[in-house]
Parts: structure tokens; C-alpha cells; sequence
């Protein structure tokens, strides 16, 4: 079902003067929907043709007016669905509205399933993503470039829908969901392609703040419309749709959940068994991986959906965006590429964030990007293409930064070899070599990945090396923060050295295997044993491939640098047992081995806390630290809101406990970890199921959490909740800075995710947009410092707040921290009464023991008086009255300023001479 804001009001206006410029969404191959927006008159038509001279038919669609806090002009929202089109035809059109026209524009249907669009077999999709900034000229400079060219790769005089079948937008459409960013960001800046193309979109984080929210984009969009094999998600947070030999699934990252999961393998099922179907590619707004802002990834994505996705053969990619850069990588062992399309949004530079060197990307560029996917249908082949446009830094024009592809059913790389001859023991350093790479195609060398492990069946890896070609990661250290430094440069990745100290004394086997730049892996190169000495003598290692067990779950212990005895075995004994004196739950012996595996199929049958120890020579002299681990079913907590009032009850449910002798749930502040810092509240649960109340929990954020026998052992999953409005509490180091001072911001109590930030704003802007001085994030910490400086700071004289948001949105979580800022030197102006008619100081200057008073248009509040560093002196509370005299008698000479909080804060400077 559609939502609308408000809608059906029918007011005849006259519509002179509108420039109307349509937008396309939800294509078939037999349909096509086109919007307008308009300040007036509800009138909705759209007359096209298969001829830009004769458009001989002419549709009447509907109007809906919607209305939003703060937008104070009128909204018009012309759709017009055009049904009975045919296949893979292009149709020339033009929107009416009153007296007023549009250019006459053109669109083509998609093609039949399965199907391309040009006569050579092609079908082409454009990808970008989080246009997002309204003030600056950003996105809207993408999608000119991004006109141009299509221009320029597919001739002057034919328009973008010749050779683009659809454009897929991945989130972060606009900044709020408000009709003020919907008409200004996201219509507005993609007017050079929406007429021609049809946009389709994925929901983003930021579509869901502001003062409609998601109700904004369910009101633009018809994606409730959407479906594939009839099957629909039910909602527009997520949906597939075929173009040709093509599905899209647009996940939400906003939304996850068994819903999603659900209707995702209902798609996929369907997809694996739908010979139109070629190749899927995946979407979301919050990305599979990311080298900055490291963890602000979508866990859903990348832990539950992609692995769905990658049990089909069809499987191509998958596409984020949320980080405002291009990025691009492969998953190890599945032919799939997964990139970040670039967006235009926010600076994000290196040296801003949190960054890791991940395995699985290739390339992190600082670029603001798009993509041209290129579809071969008769050939089973893909090429995709990402241009740049550059950054604040550096403008590009169109730059190819990037190309990969992916071609079906093309042979594998030759298999590899290891040259090395080992003929005696080794002592580290030692390089291994590799044979030269051999294709029977024309395709080169991507990856090489080397496997050094102490078991034959290499069950346990001691040490990999997993290398791309190139790996762009890191600011280059000659440049500016957008320049990115490729850390394989004039490497031979077909080499590996293994460092001295780096792995333990022993015998080890090595292979290697080559991916080529279709995403193809050779076959294991054959193994090679070798010996190494002088090394650290032993450092044996035990692991279980997890801590929590459902009961008889197969379980997996790890071990490596064992003595190797025969009988070395591997034990499991309930929590508390003495192993000497009591039989194993289950054993299994290493036979030998030094490194390797013990499995125990079965499992445990009875819930409890349990450990797996790795003891030597038939004997319980222990090897390695012994692993604590639980048998049970999986805990499932919950709380009966997000947010509950200071003073009120928090209540939390539990599921599915093991009810084990004093389990218990505790409540914990973010950022204290358990056994490290008492529990807030804490309470014994004595049923599997059941309800606990906590009260009198101070403002802050917190955690719910489930712990086994009166210990720290967790099970679950932690539930998180804040009590109170305002939790975070933040100040500043000064009331008053000179222009260009850094500002030290400090806090406590803040949510803990990692894209809460700082913003700076004049005190002229009450509610907070994107028209701040700057943004600063500070990696998530819940307690903590921020120096704020450089490019951060204000620029001009004048009153600013500062505030914290939490998670990349404009929803307040702190206090507002007001300050001023001071030109370097006094002005004349500066001296004299005030910065504002409606306060007036006297006599200023003045003298000591000589009383100043303050005059106010409106009752005053609170008056603070500082001295020069921003210390505080004195403050008044609670004036009601017109006139406050302030004796100063006891200041000496100098500089102070005074803060009048009224209507809006002043701040005027006192001379004393």
C-alpha cells in the first residue's frame, strides 16, 4: 500500500513560471512511472509517442500535496504510471501541468527477461550513491560527468536511454527525510539523468531521520509495486527487480531481520531456477566491508545475506555505499567482487578514522565515483567500469580509477608450484617461491595466497599470505589526505618470506594457489614439507571453533605445536572437575600429530558450562591453557522499549535461559565490561523464562546482558537501552576562544557507536541540519576527550553551540555547549554596548567599585560572567526582571566577558579600566 503525507487536495491553481523536469522509477518492459514536482495545481498529464514529433497519446495520472514541519511552500507530487508500453522501446514524452511544459524527453522500457537492450547484445545499469550534501555542488556534479560520458563512450547524439537501462542509487538519497531534501537533493541534483533514466533506490540511514523520516520515502517512491516471480517483500524497504538477464536485490541494512532473511531465500530460490536469470547482483547502503570507520559495516550483510547470496552460481556482486569513497574487493573463496560505489556525500579522507588493511579489499580510494556495469547477454560476460570526479582536494574529470569484470565459464589459471628445494633444515628468514603464472587465456594475475601449516591436511593454518597484485590502502605520505599509497608496489607477490621468530621450530607443509583478474582460482599447487630450526623453540596453541553450543552441536578443538606423543589426547570435563580424578565427558587422541583438529561430532547432550582440555602423553599434565565453553539453547533477551524515563522501571525479558544455579542478568553502563567493573543492577533468574524489573537507574546508556552461575560467562546476545532524554553530558575546556584556538571537547555517557560525532554550529541555527560549521566523529568512545582543530574550528567572530549526534544522524544526545569566539584583537565595535540591539551593557568600559547594569528587550534568565581564558566567575540563575545590576567592585583591570541567556544567548565583552 502506498503511504502519503497528505493527499486528494484538489486546489485549481495556475502553474506560471514552473520549470517542470520529470523523474523516472519502477521500469518493466511494459511500463513506466514518471514524476514531477510542482508548486501548484494538481493537474497531471503526460502526452508521448514513439516520435519526439508526434506524441499522439496522453495520460492523465494523479496529484497528492504533502505537507512537512518547517517546508513552507507548496508540494505538488505529480505520478503518472504508463502501462501497455512495449518491450525494449523507446518512447518520447513530455509532463503538463497547467500552463506549464517540460522539454520533450525520451525513456525506454526495459526488455524482456532475459533479454538485452542494444542490437549488439548489451545491457548497461548505472550505479551510484549517497548524493546526501544539499549546499554544495557535489552529486549534481556526478551526474553531469556522469551525462557526459555517456556522451562521449556511445556518440553526441544519443541520449543516456539508448545505452543505460536503469540507475541504481545505493542510500543516503538525502540527508533528512524532509520535502526540503527530497525536492532540493535528491530530485534536484539528478535532473540531467532523471528524465532519461529510470532511478531506483535503497534505503540508507539518513532516509530515516528527520521530520517525516521513512514516511518521505515510502511517500516518493512505489516500490511496494515491485515484484519478481510475484513475489513481494510486502514493504518498499526491499525488493528485487529483473532487467534483462539481471535481478537486483536491494536489501535493507536499516531493516534486517528474520522478515528479510525469509523473503531473501524466497527470491533466491527462485532466481537459481529462472533460466532468464543470469547474474544477481546485490545492494545495500551500509557496505560488507569498509578500511575506514572500521566496524561501521552492515553485520547482516556481510555474516547472513552475501553468504546467502553466494551459495548460487549467479551470484556477481555485492554493492554498498554509507562510506563517502570508492572501495573494491573479492571475497577469498567465491568468484564475487564487493565495492563501496563512491558517494559524494561527507569528507572522508584518510587520517579522519579508525583504518585496518583488510584482505578482502584491494583498493580504498578517496574518490568520489560511479560505475558503468556493461552486460554481455550472449557472451555470459561483465565489465564494469568506476569514474572518478575527484574530491575537495583534487577534481577529476572522468578519470577510470578502476575496472574489473567477471566472464562465465572461462578456464582456470594453470596450477602452481612451489621451486623451493628443501633438502636440509631451514633456518628463518625463508622466502618461498613460486612458479611463474600460466594462463591459457589472456587474463593476468590477481591473488596469490600461500599456506604454511604443521598438519598434512592443513587443518590448521600457522601462517597465510593472502595478497592482491595492488592494495590501495593508507594516505601517501607525499600527498594531501585523498592521496592513497598502493603498499604492493613493486612487489612480487608470487614470493613469500617468512620472518625470522615468526612461526615455532618444527616441521611444517606449504602450498600456494593463483587467481587470475576473472575471479578464477587455480588448483592447489602440490605440497612441500620443510623443516625449521633455530627458531622459538615451541609456543602450542588450543582453541574451540566457538564458546556457546547448542546441545549435541558437533564441537571443534584446534591445536597446534604439540609434542607430537601418540597419545597426546584431547578431554572435555564439565566446569569444576578434576580430570585426574574423574572420566571425560569425551576424549579423542591426536595420533600423533603436532598440530591439528579433534572433533566431537556429538556434541555434549546436557546444557551446562563445560571446558576442553589438551593434555599430554595419556597423562592430564596440560599442554595449553585449557577453553571454557556452554552447552544450552541461546539465550534471547529483550526490553519492552528503547528508551525509558529517568526514575522509571526497565523491563527486561528473557527466553530460552538454561536456568543453570544462579544465572543471573546484568545491567551494565557502555563502555564497562563485566568482571572489570560492577554491574549497574543485577538479579538471579531462577525460571528458563521470564520478566525482571530494574529501577532507579540513572540517566545513561546501558546493557542488558546474561550471565551463567554467579559468574562472568555471557550467553546471548546483549539488549541495549537508554534511560532518559538528554544522557550524554558535554563541555568544553572555555567559554570564550580566539579565532583559530582549538577547542577541547569532553564528555561522558555517550552511545558508543563508532559514528556518533561533535557538530559546531552558529547559535542563529536552532535545529540542527546540515548547515554546520563542521563535524568531527571521535570512533565511538563512550568517555572521553576530542580536540577540535584546524578546518573544525569556526572561521568568523561569533556565538556557536556545540553538540553530539549519535550514529552518522541529527538526533541531539548531549547538552549544547555554548561558547563565543573572539577576533585576535579588540575591534572598536567590540567595546562598545553590545552585539545586539536587544541587550544593552553600560557604562563599558567601566571602573572598579562602578556597577554595570544590563538592559534586555526580554526577561533574562541566567547571566554568567567569565573571565578572559573563559573561567567561570560568577552566575545568576532565575531573573525574571527587565534590568539586572551587576556590582563589580572586586574585578581588577582586565577583559571579562558577560553571557546574557534570554530569548537566544548573548555574549558581550566587559572592559574594566
Amino acid at each position: 500500500m502506498k503511504y502519503y503525507l497528505f493527499f486528494f487536495c484538489f486546489a485549481v491553481q495556475m502553474a506560471l513560471g514552473q520549470t517542470l523536469v520529470p523523474y523516472l522509477q519502477n521500469p518493466t518492459p511494459n511500463s513506466m512511472i514518471v514524476n514531477w514536482k510542482t508548486s501548484s495545481n494538481n493537474e497531471t498529464t503526460v502526452m508521448y509517442g514513439t516520435s519526439p514529433t508526434n506524441l499522439n497519446v496522453t495520460f492523465t495520472g494523479t496529484t497528492n500535496i504533502f505537507s512537512d514541519t518547517g517546508y513552507n511552500n507548496n508540494y505538488y507530487y505529480h505520478t503518472a504510471k504508463i502501462a501497455n508500453l512495449q518491450p525494449n522501446t523507446k518512447y518520447y514524452y513530455k509532463v503538463k501541468t497547467g500552463t506549464s511544459e517540460s522539454a520533450v524527453y525520451n525513456f525506454r522500457t526495459l526488455p524482456l527477461p532475459g533479454q538485452p537492450v542494444t542490437a549488439d547484445g548489451k545491457i548497461r545499469f548505472l550505479i551510484m550513491g549517497d548524493n546526501q550534501i544539499k549546499a554544495e555542488p557535489r552529486y549534481d556534479s556526478l551526474t553531469l560527468n556522469a551525462y557526459k560520458k555517456l556522451k562521449e563512450k556511445f556518440g553526441a547524439t544519443s541520449d543516456p536511454s539508448d545505452n543505460i537501462a536503469l540507475t541504481f542509487m545505493v542510500g543516503d538519497q538525502v540527508d533528512v527525510g524532509t520535502l526540503d531534501h527530497y525536492e532540493n537533493v535528491h530530485f534536484k541534483k539528478n535532473v540531467k539523468l532523471s528524465p532519461y533514466l529510470p532511478i531506483q533506490t535503497t534505503v540508507g540511514n539518513h532516509e530515516t531521520y528527520g521530520s517525516l523520516g521513512m514516511n518521505s520515502y515510502y511517500a516518493h517512491f512505489y516500490i511496494d509495486e515491485i515484484k519478481y516471480k510475484n513475489i513481494s517483500s510486502g514493504n518498499e524497504n526491499y525488493y528485487a527487480q529483473q532487467a534483462g538477464n539481471v535481478l537486483f536485490i536491494s536489501l535493507s541494512s536499516e531493516h534486517t531481520g528474520s522478515a528479510q532473511q525469509m523473503w531473501l531465500q524466497q527470491i533466491l530460490n527462485e532466481a537459481n531456477n529462472d533460466p532468464t536469470v543470469d547474474w544477481i547482483i546485490s545492494l545495500s547502503h551500509r557496505p560488507y566491508q569498509a578500511e575506514q570507520y572500521v566496524g561501521d559495516i552492515s553485520t547482516w550483510v556481510r555474516n547472513t545475506a552475501v553468504p546467502m547470496l553466494t551459495a548460487s552460481n549467479k551470484y556477481l556482486m555485492h554493492v554498498g555505499a554509507h562510506h563517502h569513497l570508492y572501495h573494491r574487493g573479492q571475497l577469498k573463496n567465491t568468484p564475487n567482487y564487493q565495492i563501496i560505489s563512491g558517494g559524494t556525500a561527507w569528507d572522508q579522507y584518510w587520517g579522519m578514522s579508525t583504518e585496518q588493511d583488510f584482505d578482502d579489499v584491494q583498493k580504498t580510494l578517496t574518490d568520489w565515483t560511479y560505475q558503468i556495469v556493461e552486460v554481455d547477454v550472449d557472451t555470459g560476460k561483465v565489465d564494469i567500469e568506476s569514474y572518478s570526479i575527484g574530491g575537495v582536494y583534487h577534481r577529476k574529470y572522468n578519470e577510470l580509477i578502476d575496472t574489473f569484470h567477471r566472464y562465465k565459464n572461462q578456464p582456470k589459471p594453470a596450477k602452481p608450484s612451489i621451486t623451493n628445494t628443501f633438502t636440509a633444515p631451514i633456518t628463518l628468514p625463508l622466502t618461498l617461491n613460486g612458479s611463474a603464472f600460466s594462463t591459457t587465456t589472456n587474463e593476468l594475475l590477481n591473488t596469490t595466497q600461500f599456506l604454511i601449516s604443521k598438519a598434512a591436511d592443513f587443518s590448521v593454518i600457522e601462517k597465510e599470505f593472502y595478497r592482491d597484485f595492488e592494495n590501495w590502502f593508507g594516505k601517501d605520505g607525499n600527498g594531501t589526505p585523498d592521496y592513497t599509497k598502493n603498499l604492493n608496489a613493486g612487489v612480487d607477490i608470487t614470493k613469500a618470506t617468512i620472518a625470522s621468530n615468526s612461526i615455532t621450530n618444527g616441521i611444517y607443509y606449504v602450498k600456494v594457489r593463483y587467481r587470475d583478474r576473472n575471479m578464477e582460482w587455480s588448483d592447489w599447487s602440490d605440497v612441500k614439507q620443510f623443516e625449521v630450526t633455530g627458531s622459538v623453540v615451541s609456543n602450542p596453541t588450543f582453541t574451540l571453533n566457538k564458546t556457546e553450543y547448542t546441545q549435541n552441536e558437533a564441537i571443534t578443538a584446534t591445536f597446534t605445536d604439540g609434542p607430537g606423543n601418540n597419545q597426546d589426547w584431547v578431554g572435555i570435563y564439565k566446569k569444576g572437575q578434576n580430570p585426574s580424578a574423574v572420566t571425560s565427558q569425551a576424549y579423542v587422541y591426536t595420533n600423533g600429530q603436532t598440530a591439528g583438529t579433534a572433533n566431537f561430532p556429538n556434541g555434549i547432550a546436557n546444557k551446562g558450562q563445560y571446558f576442553a582440555g589438551f593434555f599430554a602423553n595419556n597423562g592430564y599434565t596440560d599442554i595449553a591453557p585449557r577453553k571454557s565453553f556452554y552447552v544450552g539453547p541461546k539465550v534471547v533477551l529483550s526490553t519492552t522499549s528503547d528508551v525509558y524515563p529517568v526514575g522509571g522501571t526497565v523491563t527486561v525479558n528473557f527466553t530460552n535461559g538454561p536456568n543453570l544455579t544462579k544465572d543471573w542478568i546484568g545491567i551494565y553502563k557502555m563502555g564497562h565490561t563485566p568482571g572489570n567493573v560492577n554491574s549497574t543492577q543485577w538479579s538471579y533468574v531462577t525460571t528458563p523464562a521470564g520478566t525482571l524489573n530494574f529501577t532507579g537507574l540513572a540517566k545513561g546508556y546501558y546493557y542488558a546482558q546474561y550471565f551463567l552461575e554467579d559468574g562472568y560467562t555471557t550467553v546471548g546476545e546483549k539488549v541495549f537501552f537508554k534511560v532518559g532524554d538528554i544522557v550524554t553530558e558535554l563541555w568544553t575546556n572555555k567559554a570564550v576562544y580566539t579565532l583559530g584556538e582549538n577547542i577541547s571537547a569532553s564528555w561522558t555517557d555517550s552511545p558508543g557507536i563508532i559514528k556518533d560525532w561533535l557538530g559546531i554550529y552558529p547559535q542563529s541555527i536552532n535545529t540542527p541540519d546540515d548547515n554546520f560549521v563542521s563535524y568531527t566523529y571521535f570512533d565511538g568512545i563512550t568517555q572521553g576527550t576530542k580536540t577540535i582543530n584546524g578546518t573544525a574550528l569556526p572561521t568568523t567572530p561569533g556565538n556557536y553551540y556545540m553538540v553530539m549526534f549519535t550514529n552518522d544522524s541529527y538526533t541531539e544526545v548531549s547538552n549544547r555547549v555554548q561558547f563565543q569566539v573572539q577576533g585576535s584583537t579588540l575591534a572598536a565595535e567590540e567595546v562598545k554596548n553590545s552585539t545586539e540591539k536587544n541587550v544593552v551593557l553600560y557604562p563599558n568600559p567601566s571602573k572598579p567599585g562602578q556597577p554595570t547594569f544590563i538592559k534586555s528587550d526580554y526577561p533574562i534568565e541566567k547571566i554568567e560572567l567569565l573571565s578572559a581564558n573563559g573561567d567561570l566567575l560568577y552566575k545568576s540563575d532565575n531573573v525574571h526582571n527587565q534590568r539586572f545590576s551587576l556590582v563589580n567592585e572586586n574585578l581588577p583591570k582586565g577583559v571579562y566577558f558577560v553571557k546574557v541567556h534570554t530569548r537566544k544567548l548573548f555574549t558581550l565583552k566587559l572592559i574594566i579600566q
